[in-house]
């Protein structure tokens, strides 16, 4: 049972500058499958927005159209960003990454503003969160997709791609980042700490966002009973979903118990399908005692699905057992569950 406490002997994921993006395998439909969800987001944010104008004609007043639209159009503006920043146009599938290499003392940070040295000498700026700054200091190197000064940056084991932009100098106030080293457990990893502390954090917006829904139903039904009992189920089911995310919150902010990896190889039994919910993967792996059991990942994280694929091996948190367990890839932002058996 191979346990793992050093980063540089943990194979991961990375993009491949031989061929164009878009025929990367699991990358190319992990970026159709971005672009058909931004495109869904859309087409569901105008139909929201057209149903918020229609209630100035419906005599329910200025205060539910103003809200409707206060409300989606918010929600809009945030989907419009993140698929500025993630997901990239369609003509660049046709490009490939170029792989750059970072010097001892060519990534610097100033906050979340982080500079990256390029080989003709000008800097990379990215706005990066906290584990994807600790990622790039201890993996030291980046792929761009995208020529000029607008480009997309890929980085070390995940499939995800940020919008950033090339200038002549660095970020203002910026300090060296220097190399990082140490034990990578599942409970000391500083990747995978600062990874759950940001699921954590996202599963608290979605919680609030929610409460905010269910309040702005209940609000609706009060003052509007001909609304029926639709609002009520609305409201009751953001509040429901909203404890799950608390829940889910709660959870990630804590750190795993195990101390130590163990690394099973796994043996897909078919293609890596990319859904709306996540990746889907099965196949066949091998326990410490020599048993063939199966394993599946119904909604993975497609980072989690690619690195199976991709190295043939599956990180365990712990013991593996059969059931439900905590998967990953030690030193990356990469977490999932994986069922055994």
């Amino acid at each position: 049972m191979p346990i793992v406490p050093f980063p540089e002997r943990v194979r991961a994921f990375e993009l491949d500058p031989a061929m164009p993006s878009g025929a990367l395998p699991i990358f190319g439909e992990y970026l159709d499958r971005l672009g058909r969800n931004a495109a869904n987001q859309r087409l569901l944010s105008w139909f929201l927005l057209a149903f918020g104008v229609a209630q100035f004609f419906t005599g329910a007043g200025v205060v539910l159209p103003v809200g409707i639209l206060a409300l989606v159009g918010s929600v809009e503006a945030w989907w419009r960003y993140r698929a500025y920043v993630r997901v990239p146009d369609t003509r660049l599938k046709r490009e490939a990454f170029r792989q750059v290499d970072i010097a001892a003392d060519g990534l610097v940070a100033a906050g979340r503003s982080v500079g990256v040295r390029l080989p003709d000498g000008r800097w990379l700026r990215v706005r990066l969160d906290e584990p994807y700054r600790l990622l790039l200091a201890a993996h030291r190197r980046v792929w761009l997709l995208g020529r000029g000064p607008k480009v997309f940056v890929g980085f070390p084991g995940v499939m995800r791609v940020r919008r950033a932009r090339i200038f002549d100098a660095p970020p203002a106030d910026a300090a060296v980042v220097a190399p990082a080293a140490g034990t990578y457990s599942p409970r000391l990893d500083p990747v995978l700490a600062a990874h759950r502390r940001r699921i954590a954090r996202d599963h608290r917006a979605l919680a609030a966002f929610l409460l905010v829904l269910a309040g702005f139903a209940g609000w609706v039904r009060l003052d509007f009973p001909a609304t029926g009992w639709i609002t009520w189920t609305l409201a009751g089911a953001a509040l429901l979903t909203a404890l799950v995310a608390a829940a889910r919150s709660i959870a990630h902010h804590r750190p795993l118990p195990a101390d130590h990896w163990t690394e099973l190889r796994a043996v897909l039994d078919g293609p890596v399908r990319i859904g709306p919910r996540g990746a889907r993967l099965s196949g066949l792996t091998m326990l410490a005692d020599g048993t063939v059991v199966g394993f599946r990942m119904p909604t993975a994280d497609p980072s989690m699905a690619a690195n199976v694929a991709a190295t043939g091996r599956l990180w365990i948190a712990g013991v593996p057992r059969p059931g439900g367990a905590t998967a990953g890839v030690p030193g990356y932002p990469v977490l999932g569950t994986v069922w055994l058996g």
